[in-house]
This record gives C-alpha cells, structure tokens and sequence, in this order.
C-alpha cells in the first residue's frame, strides 16, 4: 500500500511538473537578450531605467530594466523580438528625492519620485536614441550621453 501511495504521489508530482515547466516555455515570440552600457558626461550612469519601445506599432514586445554602475541586462526569456526601437533613459541622478505626496495619482508604496530629470530631454521624453535588435545578434548597445544632448548610441 505504501508503494502504490508513493507512486501515486511521485506521478502527481511529475505531471504538475511537466505542465509547470511547459508553461515556463515562454510566450512563443523570437526574444533576444539586450544588454549593454551607459555612461554620462563620460562616466557610468550610477543608477536610472533604460526602456526600448517599438517603433513599428505591430512589434509584439516592450522592455526595459534598471541601469546600475553604467550596465543594463535584459535577459533572453524577458527581452525583445527583432526589431527598431527607440530607446528612452531615465535618472535621478544627482537630484534631490521628494516623496510622493498625493497618493490619489500614484499607488501606496511607490519609491520617491527624483525632484528633476537629469538625462537631457533628447534621451529621456523626446528621444532621438534607436537599437535595431537583430536575430542571433549581439544586441549590446552603448550609449554614451551628454548633458547639453549632442551624443548618442
């Protein structure tokens, strides 16, 4: 009785398996990993948030991470299907924090908002940066950023 118990309890553990690791199998779309630097007035960029978003409107993925010490990684299972993108970066820094004040327009637990956008605006909210992220490429993307707006990747 044991035994059958045991087998019973081992294939039940191997089908939630089985149907675990299928499910893990991803969405089906071509993804590639993307990583790369960033560096600001020639150093890293300390800290910020890189985001790739399809210039093609059929594009099937976004993506975007933090950047940490001038590096970002996006890895393979989250990262984009071929493609151009424009490439939007993000930071504080350098900035004073303030806290959120109104919770009404962003939800409890929200991390402080950085009081000025230290990327120039040609790189963050009117972007002019772009990644074509190839199949079986490399896809690793410098960008090197300048305050007054003038660099690129």
């Amino acid at each position: 009785m044991r035994t059958s118990v045991r087998m019973t309890a081992t294939a039940g553990f191997a089908l939630v398996l089985s149907v675990h690791l299928i499910g893990c199998g991803g969405d089906g779309l071509p993804r590639e990993g993307v990583s790369g630097t960033v560096t600001l007035n020639g150093q890293p960029l300390e800290t910020g948030i890189i985001t790739f978003v399809p210039e093609d409107p059929n594009t099937p993925t976004q993506g975007g991470t933090t950047i940490a010490n001038g590096a970002y990684d996006i890895p393979r299972a989250q990262g984009l299907v071929p493609g151009q993108y424009k490439v939007i970066i993000s930071s504080g820094e350098g900035s004073e924090e303030k806290p959120v004040e109104d919770l009404g327009e962003f939800g409890p637990g929200m991390p402080p908002v950085p009081a000025e956008e230290a990327i120039p605006s040609t790189y963050s909210g009117n972007t002019v940066l772009q990644a074509n992220v190839t199949a079986g490429g490399d896809n690793r993307f410098e960008f090197t950023l300048a305050k007054s707006g003038g660099g690129g990747g």
